[in-house]
């Protein structure tokens, strides 16, 4: 008889869907960097202030190496490369309405 429970655990795996309209991309030349935006309003403005900016992912990829000095810059870990989802353009949110 094992000792071990065989107890079900449920895993909170990331989704790489982009499920918000709250994307900025930033160009690298090389391809893009896809953020999470968050946004909080604040009263005495009137208006939506961006608070965080999460990197989920990228598109457009030609040059990887351009885009790891790109994550260098702006001070974030190389390793997202390998980690991270690559999206398609037509997967990005737009604007247009």
């Amino acid at each position: 008889m094992s000792t071990y429970d065989n107890a079900q655990f449920e895993t909170v795996a990331p989704s790489t869907e982009l499920t918000t309209d709250d994307v900025a991309v930033a160009d690298t030349g090389s391809g893009l960097l896809v953020f999470e935006v968050e946004t909080e309003y604040r009263g005495h403005t009137g208006r939506h202030h961006e608070t965080a900016r999460t990197l989920v992912g990228f598109a457009d990829v030609s040059d990887w190496s351009v885009v790891a000095d790109s994550l260098r810059a702006r001070g974030l870990g190389v390793g997202a490369t390998t980690n991270l989802p690559v999206y398609d353009l037509d997967e990005l949110p737009t604007t247009d309405e």
